[in-house]
């Protein structure tokens, strides 16, 4: 039997592959590799299907909207996986010590944050996480509104 290549178009078949979950899958976790992330298969399929399922940055909390799409973050270092987070959480390089602490890697600083309705109704950079807490106990103290 002769394969007739004017049947088999590649570009189509490519086109609907990358289309695919399969494909998406292939691409997705390609790229992640290229980036840096270094990760067992095992964990890489792991980390995918929590990547479909997120609906909310692990750090922030705000919902991947307009124009907030999800990053995969990880350690440019060692390549080990961190948070699916929003591309601002990202960009901003914020690795979450407590609840509402978080390391800012760019300012070499601990900063506090609640967000309420998307806006920062507390955001402070601190020396220590000592201090932060601190800050973060007596803003829940002070505004009881924000946690009813």
């Amino acid at each position: 039997m002769i394969f007739n290549y004017k049947m088999f178009d590649m570009k189509e078949y490519r086109k609907n592959y990358n289309k695919s979950a399969k494909g998406k899958k292939i691409r997705t976790i390609s790229s992640w590799k290229r980036k840096g992330l270094i990760e067992s298969k095992e964990f890489m399929e792991q980390i995918y299907d929590e990547y479909l399922k997120s609906e909310e940055c692990e750090l922030c909390g705000e919902p991947y909207l307009n124009g907030n799409f999800k990053s995969m973050d990880h350690c440019h270092k060692t390549g080990e996986f961190r948070n699916i987070v929003c591309n601002r959480c990202n960009q901003w390089k914020l690795d979450r010590v407590g609840k509402n602490i978080y390391w800012n890697k760019d300012a070499n600083k601990y900063v506090v944050q609640i967000k309420r309705n998307y806006k920062h109704v507390l955001h402070k950079y601190c020396n220590t996480e000592e201090k932060c807490k601190e800050i973060l106990n007596q803003f829940i103290l002070d505004n009881p509104h924000y946690f009813t």
